[in-house]
């Protein structure tokens, strides 16, 4: 699998593979698979490691769920603050 991905992603530069290994390899492992339906990382690490790009454009619902925890602690400090 990870030979085809790798062969898609450098079919204009075929001798660069190498470079761009840890790059596909990180990727295959953030993907979910539909036997387990959760990624390699998360069944061998039990959690799912951000990449790059998740810290600059984070997910919808990973933004989501912050900005929820964050409104319940904002709202909880100004009912103490009005009482």
């Amino acid at each position: 699998m990870i030979v085809h991905i790798i062969h898609m992603y450098n079919s204009k530069h075929p001798k660069t593979w190498n470079e761009s290994l840890p790059y596909v390899h990180h990727s295959y492992n953030k993907s979910l698979h539909s036997l387990t339906h959760r990624s390699p990382f998360q069944v061998g690490l039990r959690f799912q490691p951000l990449c790059m790009i998740d810290v600059v454009m984070p997910h919808a619902n990973a933004q989501t769920e912050y900005a929820h925890a964050q409104s319940k602690d904002d709202a909880t400090n100004f009912i103490e603050r009005i009482c």
